[in-house]
This record gives C-alpha cells, sequence and structure tokens, in this order.
C-alpha cells in the first residue's frame, strides 16, 4: 500500500512566530512607514497567502504595494530564519517516524514553493519531503491535494488552519488538526485534533490500522 502524509508548513512543522512575525513586521514598517503591526495580528493570518497579509498589514491589495511587501519580506525572512527559525519540538522524530513506516512525505502549502524551500532547508527538513507545493493562481489547496495523493493507496493531511481541514475533508481523507498552531477549535470541524506533535505519529498508525 502506498502512503501518503501531507503537512501544512507554518504552525504544524515551522513555529512560525519565532523568524517570520519579526520579518513581516519589518516589511510592514518598511511599506508603510508606521510603526510595526504587533505580532499577535501577524500570528492571526498565518495560512493565508501574502496578498492577505499585504492588505491587513500594510493597507493595500495593490499589486505594486503587496510586490514591495512581499520583496521586503524575503529580505527580512532570509535574516531571521537562521537566526530565530525553530520547528516545534519532536517534529524531525515524527517525519523519521513516518518514513520508517513507509509514508512518502509532503508540504501543502498556501505560501510560495521558494518559501517552503527555505524554511525546510534552513531549518534541516527537506531531505524527509519527495514533494513541496506551494501556492498557485490557478488550483485551490483542495485541488492540489487532490492531485498530489493521486497515486497513494492512504492519504492523510495534517494542519493548524481551515485552509487544511477543507483541503482533506473535500477530498474525503482523515486530517489532523494541530491545535497547538494558529487555529482555533472552530476551524477543526470534522478533524481529529492533537495537542503536540508527539500524539501525531500514534493516530496515524490507528487511521492506517483500521
Amino acid at each position: 500500500m502506498r502512503k501518503l502524509a501531507v503537512f501544512d508548513l507554518d504552525g504544524t512543522l515551522h513555529h512560525t512566530e519565532h523568524a517570520l512575525a519579526p520579518a513581516i513586521a519589518r516589511a510592514a514598517k518598511d511599506v508603510t512607514g508606521n510603526e510595526e503591526p504587533p505580532y499577535s495580528l501577524i500570528n492571526s493570518l498565518y495560512g493565508e497567502p501574502l496578498e492577505v497579509f499585504c492588505k491587513v498589514l500594510a493597507g493595500s491589495d495593490e499589486p505594486a504595494v503587496c510586490k514591495v511587501f512581499t520583496d521586503r519580506v524575503k529580505f527580512h525572512q532570509a535574516i531571521t530564519l537562521p537566526l530565530k527559525g525553530k520547528l516545534y519540538p519532536g517534529v524531525r522524530k515524527m517525519l523519521a517516524d513516518l518514513q520508517s513506516m513507509g509514508f512518502d512525505l509532503a508540504v501543502l502549502s498556501n505560501a510560495h514553493t521558494d518559501y517552503i524551500v527555505l524554511v525546510t532547508e534552513t531549518l534541516g527538513i527537506r531531505d524527509f519531503f519527495r514533494n513541496l507545493t506551494g501556492r498557485t493562481e490557478e488550483a485551490s489547496k483542495t485541488s492540489r491535494l487532490s492531485e498530489m495523493s493521486r497515486n497513494y493507496d492512504f492519504t492523510v493531511m495534517t494542519g493548524d488552519r481551515y485552509h487544511d481541514i477543507q483541503a482533506g475533508l473535500e477530498n474525503s481523507f482523515p486530517v489532523i488538526a494541530c491545535s497547538y498552531g494558529y487555529g482555533s477549535e472552530e476551524e477543526y470541524q470534522g478533524a481529529i485534533s492533537v495537542n503536540h506533535v508527539k500524539e501525531i505519529v500514534p493516530l496515524i498508525k490507528k487511521m492506517v490500522i483500521r
């Protein structure tokens, strides 16, 4: 049986606020000239495309403004990720355990692929993944998950925001909701919630046995 475990990145594997919140805050200040927005506001937006961050934090969704904002985020995160980037405790062991169980691993995110590559390479987990899939203009997270899982007999989706839960459920896959991330209980309807990374492997084992 071919098995695939698909993970969101921010709020699921990557403890995003340590490195990305300061990068986004500095980018917003660069664009607006105002004080940096609070990290609590930034944290509430994880899982959304950068254009949403731009609209909320820089006050505009104009393409030219969003390009400047995105470029400044990339500039700052190239500095903050090596200095402050962190995985949630237990992520490397969890990924290694799933590989030893015969799973292929993938990342599915609403971030762009270059960001996914940067984070996974910087934090030393790139080699675990067969597939890194970022946002595209053409395809929803649901359709991207459907495409990547096409040749597998069993797929499980793990994430912390409603996009992840929706993508899994709309493909009729089991879904694990990471309550330690940036979502809320209201977003987790239809999923099984975990409070810690160490709960993921035992849960997936039970799903496969059923």
